[in-house]
């Protein structure tokens, strides 16, 4: 099984996110991103020894009341942990996580879609690996909390058809993403030995970020879902 992150999106990613405090403080600003923040407040609330996939530097929600915090990512700054002096940082790929421990909390926030393979195929090859890769990293009857950007199949239908010559012709400095269906975030997650608890849309209240531009919501078709899950005992 291919389970690897294309070349230009691994690339594309730390160049465009490294040191990007203007793209930060926006989503700071924005009510939509608001809302995503305080969901992930709230499904953390009570973890004692939690694993953030996929951080990216920034935690938009509060952890200084749990015990322990992982965070990881294809890049580590240094900055990261002078902000973070009491954050475990570890530079991992979502599609290769072993650790010496297990969590009972498990979050990601809006990375699933940038784990994207050289094909379709390969990219929901990604999304199996990275479920599997987080049940793994999970205890029995732990929380695995997925707060994702989706899509609806119409525009999936498209989309599937053209991104393979997207990805070999990418015009942007924003890295390549790859949108799934809610159904199919579901189905890699119950595969990988989760049951679902939760889930909810999180309302576009205000303008969002697509490829690194703020635009309204109601120009894109992407929507956010809350999803929680728990590793079947």
């Amino acid at each position: 099984m291919n389970t690897e992150q294309h070349h230009l999106a691994k690339s594309l990613n730390q160049q465009f996110f490294k040191d990007n405090d203007f793209y930060k403080s926006i989503q700071n600003e924005l009510e939509h991103y608001q809302l995503i923040a305080k969901s992930a407040a709230h499904e953390t609330k009570n973890a004692k020894c939690l694993l953030d996939i996929g951080n990216g530097g920034l935690f938009i929600y509060p952890t200084g009341h749990i015990p322990d915090v992982t965070a990881i990512d294809i890049f580590i700054e240094e900055d990261f942990k002078k902000r973070y002096p009491g954050v475990i940082w570890l530079q991992k790929s979502a599609l290769n996580m072993q650790f010496d421990q297990q969590f009972d909390t498990v979050i990601e926030i809006n990375t699933l879609h940038h784990v994207v393979g050289d094909n379709v195929a390969n990219t929901y090859k990604n999304l199996d690996t990275i479920m599997e890769q987080a049940s793994k990293a999970m205890e029995n009857g732990g929380k695995f909390i997925l707060l994702e950007s989706t899509v609806p199949k119409w525009f999936l239908f498209f989309f599937k058809i053209i991104f393979p010559l997207l990805l070999l012709m990418w015009p942007l400095k924003h890295p390549p993403t790859f949108q799934f269906h809610y159904r199919d975030i579901l189905a890699a997650a119950k595969k990988a030995g989760f049951q679902l608890e939760e889930f909810c849309w999180i309302p576009k209240t205000s303008d969002i970020l697509q490829f690194g531009y703020r635009v309204k919501g109601w120009l894109s078709p992407i929507q956010v879902g809350k999803f929680v899950f728990t590793k079947k005992i």
